[in-house]
């Protein structure tokens, strides 16, 4: 809930959720007009929070289409084998980083971990 990461930025009583719409051959986001998009992200809030229904304040439509990854199919199941490859990696050094998980920073995190964990693995086994 963006209320909580960014206090201060609606009325006193009031919240803020982020919507992330991507692209898909279904839903073809990138060419639909601003409008639709925000009409969109109203319904995706008001079908999770059925208390909200009528009751949202605006909508600020930020489009990023260079920076959100598109990747075509298959790309997980390659991403997937190239992480399995990695937790049995024999070598001094690791990879980490967002492009091994997609396209959130939470992957670029969680694969850091993981990275320090094995080297911190096998400089311990030496």
């Amino acid at each position: 809930m963006q209320h909580l990461r960014a206090p201060n930025r609606c009325p006193q009583g009031q919240g803020m959720a982020g919507v992330f719409l991507w692209n898909t051959p279904k839903a073809r986001r990138l060419d639909a007009d601003d409008d639709s998009i925000g009409q969109q992200a109203v319904e995706i809030v008001e079908r999770a929070f059925p208390e909200c229904r009528g009751k949202v304040l605006f909508v600020h439509l930020v489009r990023w289409d260079i920076g959100i990854a598109q990747f075509e199919p298959g790309r997980l199941r390659e991403m997937t084998a190239l992480r399995k490859k990695l937790a049995a990696w024999d070598s001094p050094f690791d990879l980490c980083g967002d492009y091994l998980d997609g396209i959130s920073s939470e992957g670029a995190l969680r694969t850091g971990e993981q990275a320090g964990d094995r080297v911190a693995n096998k400089l311990a086994a030496r």
